[in-house]
């Protein structure tokens, strides 16, 4: 598999980080979970996910067409259904659930949201075929992805091997975890604390010194969580504005 298909799959893992910052900010600021650990409040109402759980948008489309449940659309479900479809037969190319290059020869709908659908209804957006019935081998094919993605981000950065794994691992984990309840502000202090080695307590107390232009705690948390992915600040800096954009322009 190409580095820029890992690359991929290590973009929606890392999407999950946008969203722990995101939270993290809101916590800073008085906006999420207060003082006492409740929920932090999930305001996708009616929204889409990915084979991962992640909330993905608001409407379906390609590797974004799952129910909150794990459940995957069918083409009777799809916006664009009008009780009936033209089927077209033909060589069909498609990255699965997963995003990995995948091609199915036969009779298929392609909606106007770009979801294929092959003569079963089945969302073709999944290696088996097999629509609703995908759970078994998720297991297998998320650990690949998690390792491949783990040893592609490793090489970006230099990082050890290990290191990467660490990473991939705790991603794919907080990605997951909104599958069966929603995320509190502990999930957020463990993941704080599995990826980066430093107490969100910390962390929130940087951020609201960083959003008064103090940036020397944050300074001090980047130079840590350095040292615990045996790397330097500077190359820690890259990751934390890669993965944060415009956020990071606050932080340090």
């Amino acid at each position: 598999m190409k580095a820029a298909n890992w690359g991929k799959t290590l973009k929606l893992g890392l999407a999950a980080i946008a969203t722990m910052g995101t939270l993290s900010l809101m916590t800073a600021c008085g906006g999420g979970g207060g003082g006492g650990g409740g929920p932090v409040v999930d305001p996708g109402y009616g929204a889409w996910y990915d084979v991962y759980g992640r909330r993905c948008g608001y409407s379906p489309s390609p590797g974004c067409n799952f129910y909150a449940n794990g459940m995957k659309i069918i083409d009777i479900e799809d916006p664009y259904f009008r009780g009936t479809y033209y089927l077209e037969f033909d060589v069909w190319h498609y990255l699965d659930s997963y995003g990995f290059p995948s091609s199915y020869v036969g009779w298929a709908w392609q909606s106007p949201n770009g979801i294929i659908y092959d003569d079963f209804g089945d969302a073709l957006n999944e290696t088996d075929g097999q629509g609703r019935d995908f759970a078994a081998d998720v297991a297998e094919l998320e650990q690949n992805a998690v390792k491949s993605a783990g040893e592609f981000f490793a090489a970006k950065y230099q990082l050890d091997a290990a290191t990467g794994m660490k990473v991939a691992r705790a991603l794919n984990d907080w990605a997951t975890i909104g599958k069966d309840r929603a995320r509190t502000e502990r999930d957020i202090a463990d993941f704080t604390q599995r990826l980066y080695g430093v107490d969100f307590n910390k962390v929130k107390g940087a951020l609201a010194e960083a959003m008064k232009g103090e940036r020397g705690e944050m300074e001090a948390l980047v130079d840590q969580a350095a040292t615990n992915w045996s790397t330097t600040p500077e190359t820690m800096k890259e990751i934390l504005k890669t993965w944060y954009g415009q956020q990071a322009d606050v932080l340090f």
